[in-house]
């Protein structure tokens, strides 16, 4: 019985003991947590659960194919008259949305594992899309300049040609790029590619996307011009959505799919059903327009000379370039789309912030974008006196 106190008492100092130790170790926890709450409240400030983002971002993408039908409705209606290639485009869409519903199955099954961590089918359904702008692009430059494509430039058009289209080759951007790429390398020691980051060829799809959807936004505002028919140019407003959509998917691929900016996929997927919205009520008015419309087939050229407009965006790219034949004018959106790429996929190697995914900073990186292409047409806008093409 006489051991039993000694128990106790031992029992209570080795309490006494461990309650020190606590002591001592507790602010270092109480910062742990509170470094560990605020990192969550800046990954994900409502606490949803990735289940539910998930969820949600599934719910908005289905829904937007119903505005979207209603698109091609009314843009396929005859007083819209919407080239035929450009229309056929935005129908092919379908097939893109309809082939990432097995490529997103069958990486559940297969794989375990999300659609855009798997590269092959990731790139194989993005590539759709790049087909699908790529053929609305030619419709609407076709439809504009019928007499130009596929032609030899005479030589008064090669004197007049501007510096833009003079220096197009994309020689010299390579070259660039690679030097800019040498020298973050020089700057310090690259990171290591994660498992899951998209090859070259998937990011020249993903790049390329947003860049023909500049172009393709900057061909419908001319379409309104060439036609004199202001209301397309609502169209190009309406078209805008979805671009930033489309800088959310990269945002999101840019962090390496991490599964803190799971959120972009929800807010991508909401965007994309405004876009779709947006898309609709632009063809709606459109196909509304009392306006008389001139001849389609319009030269371009002759209204670039009547407003003499100058490069400020890829939008602008399909009118700056418009004696190229079709062959010459992909190839070089190619070239830029090779660029871009090459200087995402590797030049952010050099950098931290890719692999230190925040929400603040994904975020910076799609609004400031999104405002910057607002603006510029806002300005186009208010020079032209179009009420933003009649659009609001």
């Amino acid at each position: 019985m006489e051991r039993r106190p000694m128990r106790i008492t031992s029992l209570f100092s080795g309490v006494r003991l461990r309650s020190t130790k606590i002591a001592i170790a507790a602010p270092q926890k109480v910062a742990s947590v509170a470094k560990s709450c605020v990192t969550k409240m800046i990954v994900d400030p409502w606490s949803v659960s990735p289940e539910a983002v998930d969820a949600l971002a599934a719910q908005f993408f289905a829904a937007s194919l119903f505005p979207y039908l209603g698109f091609l409705y009314y843009l396929g209606r005859d007083e819209v008259k919407c080239p035929k290639l450009a229309n056929f485009g935005f129908r092919f869409l379908l097939v893109f949305v309809f082939a990432t519903i097995p490529a997103g199955i069958y990486a559940k099954v297969h794989y375990h594992d999300i659609l855009a961590n798997i590269d092959w089918l990731h790139g194989g359904a993005e590539s759709l899309l790049t087909i699908t702008n790529l053929l609305i692009v030619l419709g609407f430059r076709g439809a504009m300049t019928p007499n130009v494509i596929d032609a030899v430039p005479t030589e008064s058009a090669k004197t007049e040609e501007s510096p833009m289209r003079m220096n197009s080759t994309i020689v010299p951007a390579l070259i660039t790029s690679l030097g800019s790429f040498l020298s973050l390398a020089a700057l310090g020691s690259l990171h290591v590619e994660p498992a899951n980051a998209l090859s070259f060829p998937t990011w020249v799809i993903h790049v390329s996307s947003l860049v023909e959807w500049l172009v393709a936004m900057g061909l419908v505002w001319k379409y309104a011009e060439v036609t004199d028919n202001p209301a397309w140019k609502g169209l190009t407003w309406g078209m805008l959505p979805l671009h930033t959509s489309g800088i959310c998917a990269c945002t999101y691929h840019l962090f390496y799919n991490a599964p803190s900016l799971n959120i972009l996929v929800a807010l991508q997927a909401a965007l994309t059903f405004f876009g779709n919205g947006t898309l609709v009520a632009a063809a709606y008015r459109i196909s509304r327009s009392e306006k008389k419309t001139m001849a389609a087939h319009k030269s371009v050229s002759s209204q670039s000379e009547k407003r003499n407009i100058s490069l400020v965006g890829f939008e602008d790219l399909a009118v700056q370039l418009q004696q190229d034949s079709n062959a010459k004018f992909l190839l070089k959106l190619f070239g830029i789309s090779c660029v871009g790429s090459a200087l995402v996929k590797w030049g952010s190697l050099a950098i931290d912030a890719p692999f230190e995914p925040t929400l603040a900073l994904s975020l910076s990186i799609i609004v400031i974008p999104t405002v910057l292409n607002m603006a510029k047409w806002a300005v186009r806008s208010n020079k032209e006196m179009s009420d933003f093409g009649g659009f609001l």
